[in-house]
């Protein structure tokens, strides 16, 4: 009897390494065969504020050529204007001074958005990197990063550490600003080049969809830099990570049991999907966005079960399909 129970042991611990293994070793391809080979990244925030105030809208319209990609052709003197208040704003030359801190070599920023762009090339051979560039945003929106044919702009000042308790003074809640941390910057280029790639996500008809759509975000952002850990990729601390993934067949459970697979309910949704520092209905130990993370290990055990490329799989409709095909199960 015990050697039985033994050997059922080490069938199952195979069958979990396996299915691992499956996905990650579809996302073990070489990139390092791809474009480009080298990455010039200009630093733009250094240029700018490094301008004479002095002398600055013959200094500006000087630059403009060579960031003709992104900064407005023959600007009217209003608009100049403003790039000197922006360059002179006592919280934008502190933001630029904790950038330049935080960021003193743009090599090793070059060296990880070049791993990126050649993971993006491997599977979108027909892609142009174009010329990229860092900037000091002003932490205006909440997307750090802009990519399209012409430039793709880099948000240094998203990844600062909250130094100084930058991002405390500009009202971020704490959940949000322990993400900006310069380990988050190519998990967040990689979701620009998803929306880059495939647009805003819609809202989905039903709770399994919109888990299915972030899984197959999170599953191209993974893609993009398999070296990630689950945590960046999610967005979780380390200990929300582990709630996680202990409670994975207790969150399913829930969700199942309670009917919310196949429903549109407001409430279902703000639950599973919207951020915050935990679900409350699991406790203030639990991790956020639980959708997300049942979305990415669906994915993860579709392409783990089936031949499928990376592309073909973030272009199938039928959500249900994908799930049945999925053979997910969830860790007990």
């Amino acid at each position: 009897m015990k050697r039985v129970l033994f050997i059922s042991l080490i069938i199952l611990l195979l069958f979990s390494c396996s299915k691992s293994e499956g996905y990650k070793k579809k996302l073990d391809v070489p990139y390092q065969k791809m474009e480009p080979q080298k990455l010039e990244i200009v630093e733009f925030n250094k240029v700018l504020f490094g301008l004479d105030t002095a002398n600055f809208k013959e200094e500006y319209l000087a630059i403009l050529p060579r960031f003709e990609a992104f900064l407005i052709e023959n600007p009217s003197d209003e608009e100049v204007g403003y790039m000197k208040e922006f360059v002179t704003d006592t919280f934008m030359l502190k933001i630029n001074e904790l950038v330049c801190e935080t960021f003193p070599d743009i090599n090793k920023v070059s060296e990880d958005i070049k791993g990126v762009y050649q993971h993006y090339k491997y599977y979108y051979p027909e892609f142009n990197v174009p010329p990229t560039f860092t900037y000091v945003s002003g932490i205006y929106t909440n997307r750090p990063h802009t990519i399209d044919e012409e430039s793709a702009l880099i948000g240094l000042d998203f990844y600062l550490n909250n130094k100084d308790l930058v991002y405390d003074m500009i009202g971020f809640p704490r959940y949000l600003s322990r993400r900006c941390q310069p380990i988050y910057l190519t998990r967040d280029f990689a979701d620009e080049l998803y929306y880059h790639t495939y647009g805003n996500m819609k809202n989905q008809k039903d709770v399994l969809s919109e888990m299915i759509e972030h899984g197959k975000k999170l599953y191209f952002i993974e893609a993009m830099n398999p070296a990630l850990p689950d945590s960046v990729i999610l967005g979780y601390t380390t200990q929300q990570m582990e709630w996680a993934q202990d409670n994975e067949g207790a969150v399913w459970a829930a969700v199942v049991g309670n009917n919310m697979l196949y429903t549109n309910n407001v409430d279902n949704r703000r639950m599973l999907f919207n951020d915050g520092p935990f679900t409350a209905p699991f406790g203030d130990a639990s991790a956020p966005r639980l959708g997300d993370f049942i979305g990415l290990q669906i994915i993860r055990s579709f392409m783990t079960n089936n031949d499928e490329t990376l592309q073909n799989m973030l272009q199938m409709t039928d959500r249900q399909d994908l799930f049945q095909r999925s053979q997910y199960k969830p860790r007990k």
